[in-house]
């Protein structure tokens, strides 16, 4: 499960009778370590400071609802949805069916909770409970019932109902703009109705939402967030499915440098981001950049290529497009490596892939083609069949059977990839990305059409599901 955003927890409404609370030290400390992130000590203090309430044996309900809501909240912090949902039932049983608003936002978070352990129904029917309380004392456009509106729109969505769910959003997102609501909750459900719309085939749709979504992060300051990097991500994503691969590189460049800058959206993010910057360099033909992008995906090589300053020096030729010296300065880099152990080996291995993306974009493919053949014997030596970077060796050799119009042996290539990649531990989500594009390209290629586009609406589907990642949020407590 990936790391989310957590919102403060107000708990200024204390109530601190004047008697000796023994429990009152231990909330204090939760509250602290809550308020610094420190998840992990905040459930721990803030589970001692409830163990201590119990033992007195003072009916109190109402600071044992302050320090339930605490420790859920620990809980959401640190990922434990399960556990934080069973305290938070409790806490919904004690405020015993208010129709209040602490009542409300128990009802919201306690669907955020549902949401995040994938049981979007139970979330759904939360949610609608929550609005049919706060339709009775809030007026029809309240921010509570529009925030409230956002998520049911997005509960609709991950529920598959699509009409309801389109429904739902052009209604709340036209309100969100009337009233200019640029908040976190109306940010999410622009990003989430650009992906609808995405897989109703409605890309000018979608590339109006996601703009929409950045022109609301910029408005309100909230360009170093999970939701604009997201939203950029989608926009990328539009762009790409209108094959504009140069323009889906501008807003995945910037995507990725917003989780590089910003440390709580680079924690679970980080990788989608790059799996789709990579597959775009990829049908780019950049094949070097997209090599440089998946080495930033854990699991991590084995071994870093040494750092030698002759390597740094071929890098920078060969972006300058000096293949000539590029090429002399790798193969005096292999020239210091011998194949008798396996760190060696190891390092030799890595020149010589730079080496066969170097012929690559020079555009000799014999070469690249003779070269990533030797890199992918090199490759199962030293790890066997069952690695990601000899899916990758085979998926780009082939692309370059693609470009050489042999479409038997770029099938051959594909087809391996998709065998291996089924039988391998892990996720290998990039790779299985740009096999599939391959894959289309060849039935292209083929004249086959129809069986092309079948293999592009499967390589969305799995977009889509990288691309529903989102940050969940647990309300601000009144």
């Amino acid at each position: 499960m990936m790391k989310r955003v957590v919102l403060a927890v107000c708990l200024s409404g204390l109530y601190l009778a004047t008697h000796a609370q023994s429990w009152k030290e231990d909330f204090s400390q939760a509250e602290k370590f809550y308020q610094d992130k420190n998840y992990t000590k905040a459930l721990s203090f803030s589970e001692a400071s409830l163990k201590k309430h119990l033992e007195e044996g003072v009916e109190d309900s109402k600071n044992k609802i302050f320090i339930l809501r605490l420790i859920s909240a620990a809980c959401y912090g640190k990922e434990q949805f399960a556990k934080g949902l069973e305290y938070l039932n409790t806490e919904i049983q004690l405020l015993g069916n208010q129709n209040d608003t602490a009542y409300s936002t128990a009802l919201m978070n306690k669907a955020l909770f549902q949401k995040q352990l994938g049981t979007h129904d139970l979330a759904l029917t939360s949610l609608m409970e929550c609005r049919q309380l706060l339709a009775k004392h809030h007026k029809n456009k309240s921010k509570k019932l529009m925030e409230c509106d956002f998520l049911i729109a997005i509960e609709y969505y991950l529920n598959n109902a699509i009409e309801k769910a389109n429904e739902k959003f052009n209604a709340s997102l036209r309100q969100a703009e009337a009233k200019k609501l640029f908040s976190a909750a109306a940010i999410e459900a622009a990003y989430f109705y650009g992906l609808l719309n995405l897989e109703l085939n409605k890309n000018q749709e979608a590339i109006k939402s996601f703009n929409d979504g950045i022109r609301w992060c910029e408005t309100a300051q909230r360009t170093k967030t999970v939701e604009y990097a997201l939203l950029l991500n989608g926009l990328a994503t539009a762009r790409n499915f209108e094959h504009s691969f140069g323009e889906a590189e501008k807003y995945l460049h910037s995507a990725q440098m917003v989780c590089e800058t910003v440390e709580e959206v680079r924690d679970g993010y980080y990788n989608p981001i790059l799996t789709c910057r990579a597959v775009n360099f990829q049908l780019l033909g950049k094949f070097s950049m997209a090599e440089a992008i998946l080495k930033k995906i854990p699991p991590h090589h084995e071994s870093k290529l040494p750092s030698l300053p002759i390597l740094d020096s071929a890098w920078v030729y060969q972006a300058l497009g000096d293949f000539g010296q590029a090429e002399a300065l790798y193969q005096k880099a292999l020239g210091r490596y011998h194949t008798d152990d396996k760190e060696s080996l190891m390092a030799y291995a890595e020149i010589n892939n730079n080496l066969a993306l170097m012929y690559l974009e020079k555009g000799d493919l014999a070469m690249a083609l003779t070269q990533f053949s030797e890199t992918r014997e090199l490759l199962e030596k030293l790890y066997g069949y069952y690695h990601r970077k000899y899916v990758n060796a085979l998926n780009t050799m082939g692309f370059i059977y693609i470009k050489l119009e042999s479409w038997v042996e770029a099938e051959a290539s594909f087809r391996q990839s998709f065998q291996i990649m089924n039988r391998m531990l892990g996720r290998s989500d990039a790779e299985n990305l740009a096999a599939l594009g391959g894959m289309a390209e060849v039935e292209r290629g083929k004249g086959r059409l129809a069986k092309a586009d079948s293999i592009t609406s499967v390589a969305s589907k799995i977009r889509f599901a990288l691309l529903k990642q989102i940050p969940l949020r647990l309300q601000t407590y009144p």
